[in-house]
């Protein structure tokens, strides 16, 4: 089944201002449903949408399936838009499939269609973090953090220097991008990771993201990328940095966010995917709670769960 088969369309740069009127009246801080994370992540998770005057649906495939992520619209529409995604696929003969559904929407759908089941993802949850506790590293719980600052400020104090990724500077940082890890083995998820970060460069200036740099002896040795999910909360999209340099990881972000979007209160610093290792370093950082995620199927005697 081809997504244009569902009266769905590919998602393309020409879509920007389209995604991100929808993505406004929406309002969610779920970090898959943030334009960024939507572009980085594209040529894994390819998108289709949908569009009409109250809301965008947007069209995933994940392992050879199809599913819908939440409507962008208002909250008014929400049942429209969910009724109209589920009649496209009911249309197709294509079992209805949901996915990176909030608690709250994942609610709705359930009293609209009974007959859904509902799964709850914990490798896809959310880690949510206060902004001023990643501004300053305060506390007891982040004493280990604030060791790996320490160590790389005795180091590098007098070497390093903090710039603005703008148009002036967006050469070096591709370069740093192209060879981080370039020894490393790789594999799918690697080459997707790295040529996501790439495409999100490339697109500096078509995208409402901003970024950051740290230089030490004048070369690029660490960048990252964030973009609001709400005017309360910035997400994380990309954190890059030689793993060589104690502290670097820290020292980026911390900068990163004592620089740019102020008015914060709230980091998403994005899901762990299941990620063992991943996990660790994210729970290190003492999140302040979670976005928890939802994937639901509609179940019936054809289609069970």
């Amino acid at each position: 089944m081809d997504a244009s088969e569902l009266d769905f369309e590919q998602v393309t740069e020409a879509d920007c201002s389209l995604l991100l009127h929808f993505i406004e009246e929406a309002g969610y801080e779920e970090s898959n449903h943030n334009i960024v994370n939507m572009f980085q992540w594209r040529h894994q998770y390819p998108l289709w949408k949908c569009a009409t005057a109250n809301y965008l649906l947007l069209l995933g495939i994940h392992e050879g399936k199809l599913f819908i992520y939440m409507p962008l619209c208002r909250e008014e529409f929400f049942d429209e838009a969910i009724t109209q995604a589920k009649q496209i696929f009911a249309k197709a003969h294509v079992p209805f499939m949901l996915s990176c559904f909030t608690e709250h929407q994942m609610e709705k759908v359930l009293k609209l269609f009974p007959a859904c089941s509902s799964v709850c993802e914990r490798d896809a949850f959310d880690y949510i973090y206060e902004a001023e506790k990643l501004r300053t590293f305060s506390g007891k719980k982040l004493q280990k953090r604030r060791n790996h600052i320490n160590a790389f400020m005795i180091e590098y104090k007098d070497r390093y220097r903090y710039e603005e990724i703008s148009s002036a500077n967006l050469a070096e940082v591709k370069d740093f991008l192209y060879h981080w890890k370039e020894t490393d083995t790789v594999d799918d998820y690697f080459r997707y990771e790295k040529q996501g970060a790439m495409d999100i460069l490339d697109l500096f200036g078509k995208l409402p993201y901003q970024g950051g740099l740290i230089r030490i002896d004048d070369e690029v040795r660490a960048f990252v990328i964030g973009s609001l999910t709400s005017p309360r909360m910035v997400q994380i999209n990309i954190e890059k940095a030689d793993e060589t340099i104690r502290g670097l990881y820290q020292v980026v972000e911390k900068e990163f966010l004592n620089h740019h979007y102020l008015e914060t209160t709230l980091v998403n610093r994005e899901d762990d995917m299941g990620l063992e290792n991943l996990r660790a370093a994210k729970m290190a950082l003492a999140p302040s709670g979670f976005i928890e995620k939802y994937r639901l199927r509609e179940c019936n005697e054809n289609n069970e769960s």
